[in-house]
């Protein structure tokens, strides 16, 4: 039934916002909904559940970068971007309220009917006018202040980057955001000038330093969006916390069935830290 009446990832996730659904929740709706190649790396769960006991013995004091623009459109995405959007609005208090008298007797709903009703709430909802002003502050500032970090060490796997990848990239086009990637060192590519060729010929798929990232945060991000495991050191999360920087959001996305060390480590900066999607939790095989 619930495959009839959520028949796109954006509906999907207005559902899941309309009726409260938890970040292990939004994984293990998305699996079943929608359980392509995509969705599968995103919520296995088979991922670093442990942090490394490494020293960080020299901080690095600038980061390598890539200014040139990309000739490259962004590619076709399955459902980071549509997450991307889905965080930055809210749902209605007006349509709210009807989904939650919808609620006691969503069962009864014939299926074509349901879907319909979603899919209606769900546009009403995005064409507010409240909501276009905020996406525009938020994700599309005159200065681009988002900052999407991928994890590409070796713990999170060349099969796992490579399937995710060009929903990553398509996610940090939509939200016009530098993006940056590390393993043993850091790489970051300016607002329209990477692909995800690009990204693929830089990722390392070897350690876990988190450390590398401390130039980065030389300054300050409105959001930090962080897609990783539960991977490096507490040494690279000291390293951070002494950053000048300052983060008003980390929106996290975890490939293992807790958030994000790497979210921990972005969060000692960041006046909320706030998880979209968590995937199962693959030592009890299940969601929480």
């Amino acid at each position: 039934m619930l495959k009839e009446w959520l028949p796109t990832v954006e509906v999907a996730l207005f559902f899941a916002m309309t009726y409260r659904l938890d970040w292990y929740r939004l994984g293990a709706l998305l699996r079943v909904l929608f359980d392509s190649p995509v969705i599968q790396a995103l919520t296995d769960g088979d991922h670093s559940v442990e942090l490394q006991d490494y020293l960080v013995e020299v901080v690095p004091e600038d980061i390598q970068m890539n200014i040139a623009m990309s000739s490259d459109a962004p590619p076709p995405a399955e459902v980071l971007p549509q997450l991307w959007e889905a965080a930055l609005v809210e749902v209605a208090s007006s349509i709210q309220e009807v989904a939650d008298k919808l609620k006691g007797t969503l069962e009864l709903l014939p299926s074509k009917q349901g879907a319909m009703v979603f899919s209606a709430m769900a546009v009403m909802n995005s064409k507010r006018p409240t909501i276009g002003d905020f996406k525009a502050r938020v994700a599309h500032p005159p200065v681009p202040d988002v900052l999407v970090i991928l994890d590409v060490s070796g713990s999170m796997t060349e099969e796992t980057i490579r399937a995710i990848v060009g929903d990553v990239v398509s996610l940090s086009w939509t939200a016009n955001a530098y993006l940056a990637i590390v393993s043993d060192s850091a790489f970051c590519w300016t607002p329209g000038s990477y692909s995800v060729d690009d990204v693929l010929a830089r990722a390392e798929y070897w350690g876990t330093h988190y450390e590398q990232l401390a130039p980065l945060f030389d300054r300050d991000w409105g959001v930090v969006v962080t897609i990783a495991d539960y991977d490096s050191s507490n040494s690279a999360k000291d390293v951070l916390s002494t950053c000048p920087g300052r983060v008003e959001k980390v929106l996290d996305i975890s490939l293992v069935g807790r958030p994000t060390f790497l979210a921990e480590c972005v969060g000692q900066l960041a006046k909320e830290v706030r998880p979209l999607m968590v995937a199962r939790n693959i030592i009890s095989n299940s969601w929480y």
